[in-house]
């Protein structure tokens, strides 16, 4: 009896991680199938666990399917240890922080000590408060917000320096920021915007709208571009796949890691595992990571980015 009920459990949660992990392929088809494809390190585990299951039943009828879904799944995200980034000259480096605090953020004064303390060249909050913005250049008065007028809704833009900004809004009526930005000899554009995941079919045609838009601002820029924030989408959904086809742009990621941002967890061992890579950077061919960090829980939903950039070396 009982290994009768752990064979049925096994094959609950290997037939869920199996259609979603085949689903996700086909995200045009249905935005929910699409919102599966964010969550392809849980189907990884889920059908891993499965098929130990249901290997430990007496089992082994469906035990190939569980790991074939899981070998599938593994095969995207595998990259994220052993992929690679070109050689950085080391010249002209900008440092990015981005940070999502949409929801609930505990400690605002230390999320920005935190922030100030990174140094970057560029910050990117998303979501901030009402007085955050103010907060964070009382803080440190070497940086000037260059979007007063458009951080709501969506991302403030902090510079050091006296950069140019451009605003575009898409369908939705979302900003997507273009921030060009002067570094020694070279010249780059950051391009950022914010929104959530594609919960409902008016979602996924906002999740459209803004991923079109973002297309446009790299593609109609002169110069070598990063995108980079969360956008509402990880790598492994059509919208970002359509952006990445349509563009040179690459996941500056790889071989990094696996980069999970929300949720945050302080669970032991385990902490960030559980999450997922929703907060991105994708690169131009001209332009490399230095080193690309996820930081430390420092009272938001999501973990904040830190991205050092370089020209690639000759």
């Amino acid at each position: 009896m009982i290994k009768k009920t752990i064979a049925v459990v096994a094959m609950v949660i290997g037939s869920i991680a199996a259609l979603a992990t085949v689903g996700a392929f086909f995200g045009g088809l249905w935005w929910g199938l699409d919102l599966l494809a964010n969550f392809r390190w849980q189907a990884m585990w889920l059908a891993l666990f499965a098929s130990v299951l249901y290997a430990l039943s007496g089992k082994n009828l469906f035990t190939v399917i569980f790991v074939v879904a899981a070998a599938i799944n593994l095969w995207l995200i595998l990259p994220a240890w052993i992929g690679s980034q070109p050689a950085a000259s080391g010249e002209d480096t900008v440092r990015v922080t981005h940070i999502d605090v949409s929801g609930d953020l505990g400690d605002v004064d230390g999320a920005i000590a935190w922030l100030i303390a990174t140094d970057a060249d560029l910050l990117l909050v998303a979501g901030a408060p009402s007085g955050m913005s103010d907060a964070i250049i009382l803080a440190d008065s070497s940086y000037e917000m260059l979007n007063a007028e458009t951080v709501e809704p969506g991302v403030g833009v902090f510079a050091r320096g006296d950069w140019n900004i451009a605003t575009e809004v898409d369908a939705s009526g979302d900003p997507v920021h273009r921030i060009t930005v002067p570094s020694g000899t070279a010249v780059i554009d950051i391009v950022t915007a914010w929104g959530t995941m594609a919960t409902s079919s008016s979602g996924a045609d906002a999740l459209a709208d803004r991923f079109d838009t973002i297309t446009d601002a790299v593609t109609a820029s002169v110069n070598p571009v990063v995108v980079i924030g969360n956008l509402g989408a990880t790598k492994w959904s059509v919208a970002s796949r359509r952006m990445l086809g349509d563009t040179e742009l690459r996941d500056a990621t790889e071989g990094s890691g696996y980069l999970a941002t929300w949720p945050t967890s302080d669970l032991d061992i385990v902490g960030r595992w559980i999450g997922i890579p929703i907060d991105v950077a994708y690169m131009d061919p001209e332009l490399t990571p230095i080193d690309v960090v996820v930081g430390p829980d420092i009272g938001a939903e999501h973990l904040p980015m830190v991205i050092d950039i370089s020209p690639v070396a000759p």
